[in-house]
């Protein structure tokens, strides 16, 4: 089992229609408060016998504390500081000591840092809801790169790609960045994740731009046929061939993901999707929580925050699933079912919080 722990260190500067955090503008976690957590997780890191990472998020480049923060996430002993250097760009260029909150990043190694685009600028600002935000990306790239940063690109497909292609193939040209990711959003068991199907691409889309994956860095062949294996109606075909449900539901997971929010409490799942909270992570004891996470079930794949007896058969399901566009395009077949799942208004076990 490897376990993550999501640190949530302050708010994001948008609110994308296909993330499952909750994005918008929120309060930073006192900086303080942020030392004294990451210290907790270290001991409790120490209490557990599998490899623990944490991850500072959701926008750590505008905490106005953020070079002591990088300090204190470079001298954890048991627990690794993951950094995925994800950035809306909106918060760092905000900043007059942005050079500095570069030099603090990558004086300490961690040099990879990205921006995600959802198209040509009308486009990526109505998806992530924030005007300028397409802009202050770019000019964060720009930005990071100048100081001698890798600067990778996330390309979030949607049905709108391929009426701005041609645009995307010259924001990519002027960036130049170092490795482009092509990302279908995948669907997750929140309410909110809805917002987003009204700009999912299906196959056809992906097809469209067929010419264009190439320029993008990536095999456009490979990338389609497996692209084919996330559909409705690939999903609608498994349960056709003998896809059982509860017994998918119920295969042994290998990572855990825990969440630290603003108020230094620990939750069990993934941010966004917490089941259980462990208390506040800086009071709790070591060794007892350590017990607790060691009875729990891996949920990386957010079939674990379902209760398989509540789960429908396989027949309702792909009666279900019958409703839907079978082109649609999600990351998986387990994204493709949680949105069957959705369809058919199936509860989970997540806490409203």
């Amino acid at each position: 089992m490897e376990v993550n722990f999501d640190l949530l260190v302050s708010g994001c500067h948008t609110r994308c229609r296909h993330c499952y955090v909750r994005g918008g503008p929120g309060p930073h976690m006192p900086l303080m408060d942020v030392v004294d957590c990451i210290l907790a997780l270290d001991r409790l890191a120490a209490a557990l016998p599998w490899p623990c990472s944490f991850t500072l998020d959701n926008e750590p480049m505008g905490h106005p504390g953020i070079e002591e923060i990088l300090e204190a996430a470079s001298c954890t002993r048991h627990v690794r500081y993951y950094h995925h250097g994800m950035t809306t760009g909106i918060g760092l260029m905000a900043r007059g000591d942005r050079e500095r909150v570069m030099r603090a990043y990558l004086d300490r190694g961690w040099r990879d840092m990205g921006v995600t685009l959802h198209g040509a600028e009308e486009r990526h600002d109505g998806i992530v809801r924030r005007a300028g935000a397409h802009r202050a990306a770019l000019e964060a790239a720009r930005f990071m790169k100048s100081c001698g940063a890798e600067v990778n690109v996330s390309l979030m497909l949607n049905r709108y790609f391929p009426e701005d292609a041609e645009r995307i193939d010259r924001i990519l040209a002027q960036l130049a960045p170092s490795f482009i990711y092509f990302a279908i959003p995948n669907y997750t068991p929140h309410c909110r994740m809805m917002d987003f199907e009204s700009c999912r691409a299906d196959m056809g889309a992906l097809r469209q731009i067929a010419s264009h994956l190439t320029v993008w860095g990536q095999e456009a062949e490979n990338l389609i046929r497996g692209a084919e294996e996330g559909t409705i109606r690939a999903l609608r075909e498994r349960l056709g061939a003998g896809l059982r449900l509860r017994e998918l539901f119920r295969e042994p997971q290998g990572e855990m993901y825990l969440t630290v929010r603003g108020d230094c409490r620990l939750y069990m799942g993934n941010t966004g999707a917490e089941t259980a909270c462990l208390g506040d992570v800086r009071e709790t004891d070591a060794e007892r929580t350590a017990e607790i996470i060691l009875r729990s079930p891996g949920n990386r794949d957010y079939g674990a925050f379902y209760d398989p007896e509540s789960l429908p058969g396989e027949e309702e399901l792909a009666s279900a699933l019958d409703r839907l566009n079978g082109d649609l395009l999600y990351s998986d077949m387990a994204s493709a079912m949680y949105r069957g799942l959705a369809e058919m208004g199936v509860p989970t076990r997540i806490l409203s919080l």
